[in-house]
């Protein structure tokens, strides 16, 4: 959760621009970092389809012009926010009072950030994906398979190994509950920072007769536990936008 950071003023409780700014840019600080990390981005995502599926110039040019289109339609909603936040400032409506509501026209903006631009519904890959030939699209496709399904067998195993050491298992429970894992989770392009949480909200969110047919009692006691210890945090990763609604 972002830290809600104030200044004292004559007439109360504020909160500066460059507070809200840093709500809206998170690690990123401030729109010039933000803009040269995201022109950067750019580059990072073309040489990753062209490594997949080599990429003419053509393609290149038209999917670095669409990347810069995600980029100004975040700044305009942006800079939109920041001129509310100027409007409520001048009319004297940044108060403690008003925190949660100027708080609400950043987090979006935040959102959109953390999860990153250049997703599936992005300009960039969908012009991407309208340049490629059959061929291109094809290996993008197998590509993107294998490593989606490498990053789930990871994170299944290393949570599994991680509630091992918290409950008592045979390996063929183990086994089982992986395979449990990476049949019926998402876990999407959460970062890696907060993959283990995400496995774990996903896990506890599967039908109880799963974990029946694999556990017995006691040890589906200690898993339950474990449970609890984490739906609360759901909300928090969905706030951040680490976590899908």
């Amino acid at each position: 959760m972002l830290q809600l950071t104030a200044v004292a003023h004559s007439q109360g409780f504020v909160i500066t621009q460059n507070q809200f700014e840093s709500w809206i840019f998170s690690t990123l600080r401030n729109q010039a970092n933000a803009r040269t990390v995201l022109k950067d981005r750019i580059k990072l995502e073309i040489d990753r389809l062209d490594q997949v599926a080599p990429l003419t110039q053509t393609q290149k040019v038209k999917i670095r012009f669409a990347g810069k289109g995600d980029i100004s339609r975040f700044f305009r909603d942006a800079d939109a926010a920041i001129a509310e936040f100027k409007k409520r400032e001048a009319a004297g409506e940044i108060n403690q009072n008003a925190i949660n509501e100027i708080y609400q026209l950043a987090m979006p903006l935040q959102q959109r950030l953390s999860k990153g631009l250049f997703r599936d519904n992005s300009l960039l890959q969908k012009v991407a994906k309208a340049t490629m030939d059959q061929q291109q699209s094809l290996e993008l496709e197998k590509r993107s398979k294998r490593k989606l399904n490498r990053r789930l067998d990871l994170v299944c195993a290393a949570y599994v190994g991680n509630l091992g050491r918290q409950v008592s298992m045979t390996k063929d429970q183990r086994d089982e509950f992986s395979k449990l894992l990476r049949e019926n989770i998402d876990i999407g392009l959460a970062s890696a920072a907060y993959l283990s949480y995400v496995v774990m909200i996903k896990a506890s969110e599967l039908p109880n007769e799963e974990f029946e047919k694999i556990f017995d009692e006691t040890q589906l006691n200690a898993i339950r536990g474990s449970f609890a210890q984490v739906r609360g945090l759901k909300a928090n990763l969905q706030q951040m936008g680490v976590l899908d609604e």
